[in-house]
């Protein structure tokens, strides 16, 4: 299967979490730890039909990042839930 990767800004995975609950996505993987000496992290998978999301989220020192791994028949929707995400300006 085809994968897909999306930045996601580290401030926007709490609502993005919500925002897979509510939209029908169930959680089938999450793991959480140190990464590396300094740092710690999570990664969650969510699932809905045969399509699957992977979150990974990095803290190095206070420096967060963050990526989605998205199935190639989920990047629209994806990218739809991230636009509503975003603040207005």
């Amino acid at each position: 299967m085809s994968m897909k990767l999306l930045t996601l800004d580290p401030q926007l995975c709490e609502l993005f979490k919500k925002s897979m609950l509510a939209h029908q996505w169930v959680i089938s993987h999450q793991d959480a730890g140190q990464t590396h000496l300094v740092g710690w992290g999570y990664e969650i998978t969510w699932q809905k039909s045969h399509s699957s999301i992977t979150l990974r989220y990095f803290d190095k020192q206070g420096v967060a990042t963050a990526f989605l791994e998205t199935s190639q028949d989920a990047v629209s929707e994806i990218q739809t839930l991230l636009h509503e995400l975003e603040p207005d300006d």
